[in-house]
């Protein structure tokens, strides 16, 4: 019997002249970008974990496994990281959000906006969470520079009401809805229990609780349909 002999183990790869390959140096611009998505990751982590005032830059370099000196390089301030860190949760925010409408509009564009904001805040990154504690700390200190981020919000209220308004030109929202108005309790609702779900993760399954708000705003928004064949029982 013939016997084959396994390949040597030849070592890493080598080039024509015998030399080890070695990947491609990345450019500064790349090294810079990398740099700054792990920065902003680690201080969106702590921000989530100890809050504003418990979290130092020092600790955030750390955190990403660099030099505090780096994290000044590129922020300044921890003012300017959170305000970075602010616009980049409304571009996740903004991005995925008109990806997942694509051309739904009114009442079914409100529905898809608040789960879509729902599973982005409850889900595992936590760049989607700094906004509801910018907006909380906001409240809590009563002033101060990060009082001037509600910018977010009215861009937020002002797209729903948008959909609303358009839903009513439709037919897909009820005539007597108020955009303005809907869109600020909408906000609310939304909020309200993304910041219960993640100060309390035992109040509630968070799948109920995103059913529930989503089903709730079917039933403030769309046309109350009764009897729409004459054949057709009430309530079937």
């Amino acid at each position: 019997m013939t016997t084959v002999s396994a390949a040597p183990d030849l070592g890493p790869a080598r080039g024509a002249a015998g030399t080890r390959r070695s990947a491609p140096r990345r450019t500064q611009v790349e090294r810079r970008a990398e740099s700054e998505r792990r920065l902003l990751r680690a201080a969106a982590e702590l921000l989530v974990e100890r809050g504003i005032e418990g979290t130092s830059l020092a600790e955030i370099g750390r955190r990403a496994g660099y030099s505090h000196g780096l994290v000044h390089q590129r922020f300044g301030s921890k003012d300017a990281m959170i305000a970075r860190l602010t616009d980049e949760a409304a571009r996740l925010f903004t991005t995925t959000m008109v990806e997942r409408i694509g051309n739904a509009t009114g009442a079914l564009a409100v529905r898809v906006l608040a789960e879509t904001y729902l599973s982005l805040v409850q889900g595992p990154d936590p760049v989607a969470r700094v906004h509801l504690l910018v907006w909380s700390e906001a409240i809590a200190n009563g002033s101060g520079e990060h009082r001037t981020r509600p910018s977010w919000d009215r861009v937020f209220r002002s797209s729903l009401a948008t959909m609303i308004k358009d839903g009513i030109a439709r037919g897909s929202v009820r005539a007597d809805v108020d955009p303005v108005p809907a869109a600020v309790v909408i906000v609310g609702l939304l909020r309200g229990v993304a910041l219960q779900q993640i100060l309390d993760p035992a109040a509630g399954s968070i799948a109920g609780a995103r059913t529930v708000a989503l089903d709730h705003l079917d039933r403030m928004l769309r046309p109350t349909v009764l009897n729409p064949r004459p054949d057709a029982p009430v309530g079937r």
